[in-house]
């Protein structure tokens, strides 16, 4: 937060801060270069488009627009203890079907939907406030198992959540 509010402060590096977030992930991306990780990182950030006129007609439009979004993704709690499955869950399940839909075009693998989802487990759970266990003998992304928790809440599946992928 700190750093934000300083960056708030000097209104300069508001009026870069597309050029400055680009370097930043170009940095990012060629810091990975002979590492493990490298094709991980490898176009990872190729669809930014920190200029796109959606976010602005001026520059200074754009960044400042980017700088809100900056904002709101840093009120956002990453510590998994002072949060909520919903935030990680929903943003798992989001990046996942964004890949799904992409491996699609490619002849990618199957990806059973958020809200196909959420219907199985509002049907499997029907009239139950607890159950024992949670098991998906086929659970690839895990979307069953994280809707069934929503639904359920964590405390309310006394032995926890199982899944297996069969290859």
């Amino acid at each position: 937060m700190q750093s934000l509010k300083r960056l708030k402060a000097n209104s300069q590096y508001i009026d870069i801060l597309n050029e400055t977030l680009s370097d930043i992930f170009a940095a990012i991306q060629s810091s990975t270069i002979g590492l493990p990780s490298e094709t991980n990182f490898k176009g990872l950030f190729d669809d930014m488009r920190l200029n796109a006129n959606i976010l602005g007609n001026s520059t200074i439009e754009k960044n400042k627009k980017l700088y809100e979004v900056l904002l709101a993704i840093q009120s956002f709690k990453f510590d998994i203890s002072e949060s909520s499955i919903d935030m990680f869950g929903d943003a798992y399940e989001y990046l996942i079907a964004m890949y799904a839909s992409n491996a699609c075009k490619s002849g990618g693998e199957f990806f059973t939907p958020q809200e196909i989802s959420r219907l199985l487990a509002l049907l499997t759970t029907y009239d139950k406030d607890k159950v024992n266990k949670i098991y998906d003998p086929a659970c690839d992304s895990g979307s069953l198992l994280l809707q069934v928790l929503k639904v359920l809440g964590q405390d309310n599946i006394i032995q926890g959540i199982f899944g297996q992928e069969i290859m």
